[in-house]
């Protein structure tokens, strides 16, 4: 306030000071060198035209002053709006795709099931038997990683030999008999084809290839990834 107040007197100072200005030399000079009315109009004229200028600047000020104000508080609202724009919105929360672990093969639960049905299936539990339910349980266990396959063909091949020397140390008791028995030979033929599925599963885990693409969802068990090992790697 005081401000204005002191630029407000600065304005009537020089209105006076210009009135002054103009009309004191008329009446200081001699009266012979007074000047006639037409000598005064060009100093009345400059009078008039600092009245004008005081009134039109003042008018003016208000507005540049109004406009001032407006500036600040639209600058506020504008610096707002700019800050809530120039914020980032924040992005939604990322989706996270949890892979389910394929559970590992467990031999020793998968074992205490094969013994717990072997005797009902086979009427008769030994080394044989047993290696043909682990088999047959392996024909419709699903297998969801190759790993679990492997593991499961490493415990079929102990059961294999197992039953092998099974067979052969039973058929080699059996008197009156010549050479080995009918069942010895059955079994050597599974007993090579299991030797061989097995280490064409090694393979096949230590390779790129993508087995389950390749596979209908039936033949995605233990036992049969190992017996199409050998064809997955050499599908010609």
């Amino acid at each position: 306030m005081l401000q204005k107040f002191m630029d407000g007197k600065k304005k009537y100072s020089a209105f006076i000071i210009t009135v002054l200005a103009t009309m004191i030399p008329l009446f200081i000079q001699e009266p012979e060198a007074q000047r006639t009315v037409l000598d005064m109009v060009p100093s009345v004229a400059a009078a008039l035209a600092g009245i004008f200028y005081i009134i039109t600047q003042g008018k003016v000020d208000r507005e540049a002053e109004t406009a001032k104000i407006l500036a600040n508080g639209g600058g506020v609202a504008v610096a707002t709006t700019k800050a809530a724009a120039a914020t980032p919105a924040r992005p939604q929360a990322e989706i996270q795709i949890v892979v389910e672990q394929a559970t590992p093969f467990d031999p020793k639960a998968f074992h205490e099931d094969v013994m717990a049905n072997v005797q009902s299936t086979y009427k008769e539990t030994n080394a044989a038997t047993i290696f043909y339910k682990a088999r047959d349980k392996g024909q419709v266990a699903d297998c969801q990683d190759i790993s679990q396959a492997v593991d499961y063909w490493n415990y079929l091949v102990d059961l294999a030999v197992d039953a092998r020397d099974w067979l052969k140390e039973v058929t080699e008791k059996k008197a009156g008999t010549c050479g080995r028995s009918p069942e010895y030979y059955v079994f050597t033929r599974d007993f090579n084809t299991t030797m061989r599925a097995a280490n064409a599963l090694n393979e096949l885990a230590g390779s790129r290839v993508d087995w389950k693409s390749k596979l209908i969802p039936f033949q995605r068990t233990l036992y049969t990834v190992g017996i199409l090992a050998k064809q997955l790697l050499n599908p010609s």
